[in-house]
C-alpha cells in the first residue's frame, strides 16, 4: 500500500509537472510571439514616418502653425500625408512643432493649432524625436484596443528639429495581437481541460484495473479451495460418518442402561456442524453451471423456513414470515436459492445466543424481487458490511467463514445482489437478497 501511494504522489507530481509546463510553454509563446510582432509593426511605423518626414519643409513649420491660412504648400502636404496613411493602412499621421501644436492631420483627428494630447502617453518616444532621433513608443492599451505609433523629426535646412511628424499604426494592426491573446487562452483552457479528462481516464482504469486484479485474485482463491477440498472430502465425510454413528452408539448404550449424558449428545451435534463447514468449503470455488428454471421465490421462503423449524426452535428463535407472502417469480436453482436463505437464517439464529426473533420479508420493485431477513442480534459491531462477505472471516467463535461468502457468490451467479447492514436502531442486522424478476 505504500508502494502504491508513493506511485500515485510521484504520478500527481509528474502530471502537476506537465500541466505546469505546458502552461508556461504556451504563455512564453503567446509573450514571444506579442514581442516579435510588436518589434515588427514599431520598425514598419518607424520607416514610414522617417519617409514622410523627408517630404516636410521644416523651414516652414514655424510659418504653417501661427499662420491661420493654410497656403497651397500646406494643403498639398496635408492631401500627400492622407495618401500614404491610406496606402499603408494608418490611423492617423499628425505634423507638430516643437510645442506639441498641430499643423497637419491627415485624418483630421486633431484641429490645426490644438496641442497634440496623444504626445503624454509616451513622452520619452516624443522627447527622443525632438532631439533628432527617430523613436516608436511602446505598446499602450486604450480600452480593448492596443495603440503604438513613431515619432520622427522634420528637420530645416541647417539640420536643426524644426517639428515632429507621428505615425499611429491602425487598431486593425492590432487585432493579431487580441487574436493572438485569445488563441493562447483557449489553447490553455483546451490543453488544461484535455489534462483533466486523461486523468479522470487513467483514474478510472486505474480503479476498474484494481478491481479487475481483485477479483482475478478471487477466483483464483476460489478454483484453489475448489481444488484443494475436493480431493479431500469424501476422506474427511467417511470418518465423519463413522465418528456420528458411534457417537449414536453411545447414545443408545446409555440410554438402555438407564444413563443420560449430555456430553455424548454433542457428537452428533458437533459432526453436523463439521459436515455444514465443509459442505462450505466444497461450495466455495464451484463454477458448477447453474440449472436454470422457473422459481417461485415465496415457495423457497415457505420450505427454508419449514426445513429449520426445529433447529430454530431449539434455539429459542421464533421466525416470523411476513405476511401477505405472494407469488414471486425469477429464475434461478431453488437449491441454490434455499442454500442461500439457510445460511442467512442460521447466522440470524447464531447472532441470538439468548434467543429472540427472525423476520423474513419480501417486498420488490419494476425490477427485482428483494428478500429481507431481519434478526435482534448484536449487529455488525466493528466490521465492515464488506469485510463480513471476506472468504474465512467469521465473527462467530465456531464460524468457518465461508456461509455468507458463498452466499453472495451464489446471489452474484443468479444476476442479484446480497449485502448486509445494522438496523436503523443498532438492534441486529437487515440481510437483503436482491433477485432479478422473471420476464415473461
Amino acid at each position: 500500500m505504500t508502494d502504491r501511494r508513493r506511485l500515485m504522489q510521484w504520478a500527481v507530481g509528474a502530471y502537476a509537472g506537465i500541466l505546469i509546463v505546458v502552461v508556461a510553454g504556451l504563455v512564453l509563446l503567446y509573450r514571444g510571439a506579442r514581442d516579435h510582432l510588436d518589434e515588427a509593426l514599431g520598425q514598419r511605423l518607424l520607416g514610414i514616418a522617417t519617409s514622410a518626414a523627408h517630404l516636410v519643409d521644416g523651414d516652414a513649420i514655424l510659418v504653417w502653425s501661427i499662420d491661420p491660412e493654410p497656403d497651397t504648400a500646406l494643403l498639398w502636404l496635408g492631401s500627400r500625408l492622407e495618401q500614404i496613411r491610406l496606402e499603408n493602412d494608418l490611423a492617423e499621421i499628425t505634423l507638430c512643432d516643437l510645442d506639441a501644436r498641430v499643423v497637419a492631420a491627415a485624418a483630421g483627428r486633431l484641429a490645426k493649432g490644438q496641442s497634440n494630447v496623444f504626445w503624454d502617453l509616451d513622452r520619452s518616444a516624443v522627447a527622443l524625436a525632438r532631439e533628432g532621433f527617430p523613436a516608436a513608443t511602446r505598446l499602450y492599451r486604450t480600452g480593448i484596443l492596443y495603440q503604438k505609433a513613431a515619432h520622427a523629426p522634420v528637420l530645416d535646412r541647417y539640420g536643426a528639429v524644426a517639428g515632429v511628424l507621428t505615425v499611429e499604426g491602425n487598431a486593425d494592426f492590432f487585432g493579431a495581437l487580441a487574436a493572438l491573446r485569445r488563441g493562447a487562452a483557449v489553447t490553455t483552457a483546451v490543453v488544461c481541460l484535455g489534462l483533466a479528462l486523461l486523468a479522470l481516464l487513467l483514474w478510472r482504469n486505474q480503479r476498474a484495473l484494481e478491481r479487475a486484479r481483485a477479483t482475478l485474485l478471487q477466483q483464483q482463491s476460489l478454483a484453489a479451495m475448489g481444488r484443494m477440498t475436493a480431493g479431500i472430502a469424501h476422506e474427511i465425510r467417511n470418518p465423519l460418518g463413522i465418528i456420528r454413528g458411534a457417537g449414536e452408539h453411545l447414545q443408545r448404550v446409555l440410554r438402555d442402561h438407564g444413563l443420560a449424558d449430555d456430553i455424548a449428545a454433542f457428537i452428533p451435534d458437533e459432526v453436523d456442524r463439521l459436515d455444514r463447514i465443509l459442505s462450505g468449503y466444497l461450495a466455495f470455488g464451484s463454477d458448477r453451471a447453474i440449472a436454470w428454471q422457473d422459481v417461485d421465490l415465496a415457495a423457497v421462503i415457505r420450505r427454508t423456513v419449514k426445513l429449520l423449524a426445529g433447529e430454530m426452535e431449539r434455539a429459542g428463535v421464533r421466525v416470523v414470515v411476513g405476511e401477505p407472502l405472494s407469488a414471486a417469480a425469477v429464475r434461478g436453482d431453488p437449491h441454490r436459492l434455499q442454500q442461500i436463505l439457510l445460511n442467512l437464517l442460521l447466522n440470524a439464529r447464531d447472532a441470538q445466543p439468548a434467543g429472540g426473533e427472525v423476520t423474513v420479508s419480501l417486498d420488490g420493485d419494476d425490477a427485482n424481487w428483494r428478500v429481507l431477513v431481519v434478526d435482534n442480534g448484536t449487529g455488525l459491531g466493528d466490521a465492515d458490511a464488506e469485510q463480513v462477505f471476506a472468504p474465512f472471516w467469521s465473527g462467530k467463535e465456531k464460524g468457518g467463514g465461508l456461509g455468507l461468502t458463498v452466499s453472495r457468490q451464489l446471489a452474484e451467479q443468479h444476476g442479484g445482489r446480497l449485502t448486509l447492514a445494522d438496523r436503523a436502531n443498532n438492534r441486529g442486522c437487515v440481510a437483503t437478497l436482491a433477485l432479478p424478476r422473471r420476464r415473461d
